[in-house]
């Protein structure tokens, strides 16, 4: 169930013919962190953790549309970032994972080239300073992420499949064109209920399975952090 709420469209020039959708999962209540806040709505020196991401996309890419998918405390969120970016709401959060705001979040975009991203990541530009000429996912062999987060193993430069307890992480981005874009469209016209319980890395697994192919990029320069307990704000 979603519930649309604010509709911003930001121009640039120099417009990419195709455009770029991307989705902002932050729907859920950031509970390891202790926080009376979402985690969109921590500080970290001086900007919400949202504002921050939506400023960060935009100067890497060329006209997004960005979507944010909000759920604990929706309200506030859209608030106190209004007019930042789109905004649906996933109201069944508290029920639902990460797949369901993915879904959420592809069925209402407007362009056939969709990036997502987790709402707990803190980054610079230079992490999406890649080709989107195909779909990818973004890596880390540089310990930025936690050991008991998603890892992959790969098939040379493609990825074989995100599981956990794997050495190399997953960034936690993925980006979708062509074949694999038309393949996460199929997965969500069947969707079910039960799938609703999934994790975002199954659906990336479900699309390989189909015979998709992701690309496994870690840009140089690229600096992220899943702001996932406090002293991770530090």
């Amino acid at each position: 169930m979603a519930r649309f709420t604010t509709t911003i469209t930001q121009k640039k020039e120099n417009t990419p013919k195709d455009g770029i959708s991307v989705a902002i999962l932050s729907a859920g209540n950031g509970s390891r962190i202790k926080s009376y806040e979402p985690r969109s709505l921590l500080k970290i020196k001086g900007s919400y953790l949202l504002e921050h991401q939506i400023k960060t996309i935009n100067a890497s890419l060329e006209n997004p549309e960005i979507i944010t998918v909000v759920g604990c405390h929706a309200t506030r969120v859209m608030k106190k970032t209004r007019g930042k970016s789109r905004f649906v709401e996933n109201q069944l959060y508290e029920d639902t994972n990460s797949s369901e705001s993915l879904r959420l979040a592809f069925n209402n975009s407007t362009n056939k080239n969709f990036l997502f991203m987790h709402g707990d990541l803190h980054f610079n530009a230079k992490t999406l300073n890649v080709s989107f000429e195909k779909s990818f996912i973004l890596t880390d062999n540089q310990n930025r992420f936690k050991d008991s987060e998603v890892g992959l193993t790969k098939n040379k430069e493609n990825l074989s499949i995100l599981s956990y307890g794997l050495l190399e992480k997953w960034g936690q981005i993925a980006f979708f064109t062509g074949p694999e874009y038309d393949m996460l469209k199929s997965i969500f016209n069947k969707y079910e209920g039960q799938d609703k319980k999934k994790l975002s890395f199954e659906i990336i697994n479900s699309i390989e399975e189909m015979g998709g192919k992701f690309a496994c990029y870690e840009p140089r320069g690229m600096k992220i952090t899943e702001i996932d307990r406090i002293k991770d704000i530090r």
